[in-house]
């Protein structure tokens, strides 16, 4: 079967819709600048994370896929190179967080680091500057990276193609990096917001939460196209029984990694480590916690069992959405906590900025689809990937 360019064309009542979201996600955080700043900067936080962490796994996923020689996914490979090219957007967002730093991070405060000798000791590495450049480093990276590898995808070269030897050499050292700078951008982002406490498990927590999200709207927009048409006759059953399993197996892995960082600070009980999770004990947040656990794992643990759930494409959606939900779940039990204090507010000011970059976000996403074929026709392992079939 000899596979042309396809093209793709967003339904304007889609663009219309994205784009009001994410102008109603950008009113909230202005007006939260004015009424409740403090509040305002968590949910734009929450936004700016959970933006890089959908635009980041594109670019992952593609490095995977080079990495391991996997054809199954070839026939989707331009999403995560869609995804990718959101990096861009996600760099902008990270610099209006720059001048959100005092509402959040108490580290950020001279007064504070004077009568504090542990931040004062963790001052060379906390300071504003330094956060500031290790952002626009690990952005600059992560672009370059996102790049080099979505033209390796498009390019015709066979020395410098989707398969070639310099691509899979390029994809294992972005793998390596990836790890390295996403952890560290962590640990700057969300660790350091209570900075008395420390995990050295932290960052591999974050990278399970990236691929689980990341996974979800793979999906997600894999069955939106085939209902358009671009995927039509190419995205089979199989394809979306692995995207499925593999949604399953991250979703287990960031509840395993969960538990290991829950029960390794319970059991050693060293008051520096206990502190993350008794603020998170208290009232309304231990709950918040542990719906957070049944929502991102638990329902799609039970629901991704049985083969036919696997390959029921409306099921497998609805659990793909669920876990972005539980994602957004988890990202508010880390940032409310040092906020909020004791009492856990959920209002507009969180919910607007974490709406409006999700749907900025897709907005981004599927224009990037529209501007190249869907169907990586060059690809020589197409054919391979459109006649894929489990056992």
């Amino acid at each position: 079967m000899q596979i042309t360019d396809r093209t793709y064309t967003p339904a304007p009542v889609l663009l219309r819709t994205l784009r009001n979201l994410s102008l109603f996600g950008l009113i909230v955080f202005v007006a939260g600048l004015f009424l409740n700043h403090e509040r305002v900067w968590g949910g734009y936080l929450m936004g700016f994370h959970f933006f890089t962490a959908l635009a980041l796994a594109g670019p992952f996923f593609l490095a995977l896929l080079y990495v391991t020689g996997s054809s199954w996914a070839t026939a989707l490979q331009r999403i995560p190179e869609a995804m990718g090219k959101a990096l861009p957007a996600a760099l902008v967002l990270g610099v209006v967080l720059i001048a959100g730093l005092p509402s959040l991070y108490e580290w950020s405060h001279a007064s504070v680091v004077e009568h504090d000798a542990l931040l004062a000791h963790k001052s060379p590495y906390l300071n504003t500057t330094g956060f500031a450049l290790r952002l626009l480093a690990m952005f600059a990276i992560w672009i370059f990276f996102s790049r080099k590898l979505s033209a390796r995808s498009l390019s015709s070269d066979p020395r410098h193609g989707p398969r070639s030897g310099a691509t899979l050499k390029l994809s294992a050292l972005f793998v390596a990096v990836f790890a390295i700078t996403y952890s560290v951008a962590n640990f700057d982002w969300l660790m350091s917001m209570e900075p008395h406490w420390f995990s050295t498990i932290f960052g591999l927590y974050q990278l399970a939460g990236l691929a689980s999200a990341g996974c979800a709207v793979a999906i997600i927009l894999a069955i939106y196209l085939e209902k358009r048409g671009p995927l039509r006759g190419i995205l089979r059953d199989d394809h979306v029984h692995d995207m499925a399993k593999l949604l399953f197996a991250f979703t287990l892995f960031w509840a395993y990694i969960w538990y290991c960082q829950y029960m390794l600070i319970w059991y050693a009980d060293i008051p520096e480590e206990t502190s993350y999770y008794l603020h998170r004990q208290e009232g309304p947040w231990w709950l918040l916690v542990r719906s957070t656990l049944a929502v991102k794992w638990g329902l799609p643990f039970l629901a991704l069992l049985s083969r036919w759930a696997c390959r029921n494409r409306v099921l497998v959606v609805r659990v793909a959405a669920i876990v972005l939900l539980g994602h957004a779940m988890d990202l508010f039990a880390q940032v409310g906590p040092p906020l909020m204090g004791s009492e856990a507010k959920l209002g507009i000011w969180e919910i607007g900025p974490v709406l409006g970059a999700v749907s900025f976000f897709f907005l981004l996403t599927i224009r990037n689809l529209s501007r190249e074929s869907v169907v990586p026709a060059k690809d020589p392992r197409l054919a391979e990937s459109m006649h894929y079939h489990t056992s």
